[in-house]
């Protein structure tokens, strides 16, 4: 870890040309990413690095006493440009003494900037997708009318260069040293070999077979979804389509609905009732269910309940449900399918399914133990059956039995709803 000083030394290069209206750029289009404070770190820098023509070098501490900010923000802000491909740092080590090489490169321009999955895609997250739809509208070409005849001269109306003068051949061979403009890239986590490899094991599919685009999009949309290299082989295997010609055989668009999909009922993130943290202690048997139900994927759950086999489609579809349509989280997800399990003879019914997680989402539950113990209040005083929580949630996963009183056959949907019928009262 690199624990940055004010006393250390800096310098700036700018890579490439920056220009006025790159100002506009950034404060429209990366500011809602990076926020305001990394903005005016980026606009110092320009400034500082006009400085630097006379003044070789500075120090940090005077660059945060003319911005008036912590050196805790400072560099929080200096890794959010970093992020989005708009400072390159390095540091060198001269005689016990740190100099840092700051490296300031020009935004995208807006079109690059709203075709890279990544910063569009975050901007959208950041604003809400009228908001940069909005922003996005601003930057659109205004086309421009057709009228009357284009009376324009041609390059070879005003001139007539003579080709084999040798000031042409001069300029054909001049080694060009001059200033351009430099792209911004984003360095993400995602491993191609991982990629690759993970691809090979769920298919067939060559890596010559993707384009250097597609495979750019792919790694764009998993980094922004914050799926693994396997987990993206797995989708994108499903949405190659391998009779297309090449450059069009990944169906970016479901590949994209995939990813959303796995990360709303397979990765969603735990969210908090406003008692906090569920107050489960020791390591029985509940409190070991409980941890499960909170940590993982209602998928995996389901898979533990039915001895380590995958779910079938028709099931992932019902967990999917819970998710999009009735807004659940996945520990409440997970003792749903539990709960409906142990009701219904081990026979995950959609309609049983759904007829409590409207019940459940009606109440504003969100958490494993909110869950548990509405419905088993709900169940047990009402219905004359083994508590849901009590002896049946206190066997582990692995040793869980068959309750007493379930039969055979699996409930007709009259049962259900006279079972369920508690939760509309």
């Amino acid at each position: 870890m690199v624990i940055l000083s004010t006393g250390d030394m800096f310098d700036i290069k700018v890579a490439s040309l920056l220009a006025d209206y790159d100002r506009d750029t950034i404060t429209n289009l990366y500011q809602p990413i990076i926020g305001h404070t990394a903005l005016a770190v980026y606009f110092t820098f320009w400034s500082e690095a006009k400085n630097q023509r006379v003044i070789s070098m500075s120090s940090h501490e005077q660059l945060l006493v003319r911005m008036k900010i912590a050196t805790g923000e400072f560099v929080d802000a200096r890794k959010a440009l970093e992020a989005v491909g708009l400072l390159k740092t390095r540091l060198e080590k001269v005689n016990g003494f740190s100099i840092y090489h700051y490296e300031l490169i020009p935004p995208k321009y807006p079109n690059k900037f709203f075709n890279d999955t990544l910063l569009y895609g975050l901007l959208i997250q950041y604003l809400g997708e009228n908001e940069a739809n909005r922003i996005k509208r601003v930057y659109e070409t205004q086309e421009v009318s057709q009228v009357g005849d284009d009376i324009s001269s041609s390059f070879n109306d005003v001139f007539h260069p003579d080709f084999e003068d040798a000031a042409f051949l001069l300029a054909s061979t001049k080694v060009d040293k001059t200033i351009g403009r430099k792209k911004s890239k984003i360095d993400t986590e995602f491993s191609y070999e991982k990629f690759f490899a993970s691809l090979a094991e769920v298919s067939q599919i060559n890596q010559n077979a993707l384009t250097k685009a597609e495979i750019k999009e792919i790694e764009r949309l998993s980094t922004l979804y914050g799926v693994s290299e396997e987990v993206a082989a797995e989708k994108a295997a499903n949405c190659y389509i391998a009779e297309n010609s090449k450059g069009k055989r990944l169906d970016v668009e479901q590949f994209n609905k995939d990813l959303r999909n796995e990360i709303n009922y397979g990765l969603r993130n735990v969210k908090k009732t406003s008692k906090g943290k569920n107050n489960v202690f020791g390591e029985d048997g509940l409190a070991a269910k409980v941890k499960l139900y909170e940590t993982a994927s209602p998928e995996k759950v389901l898979s533990l309940l039915q001895n380590g086999t995958k779910p079938a489609s028709a099931d992932l579809n019902i967990i999917r449900s819970l998710a999009e349509d009735y807004h659940l989280e996945n520990p409440v997800i997970s003792v749903i399918i539990d709960f409906a399990l142990q009701m219904n003879n081990n026979v995950l019914s959609k309609y049983s399914v759904e007829k409590i997680a409207s019940s459940v989402s009606r109440e504003g539950i969100e958490t494993a133990i909110d869950a548990m113990d509405y419905l088993n209040k709900n169940y047990a005083s009402k219905r004359n059956k083994k508590n849901y929580n009590n002896k049946q949630t206190s066997v582990s996963l692995e040793n869980k039995t068959e309750s007493s009183d379930n039969n055979s056959s699996e409930m007709s949907e009259e049962d259900i709803d006279e079972l369920l019928s508690i939760f509309s009262n």
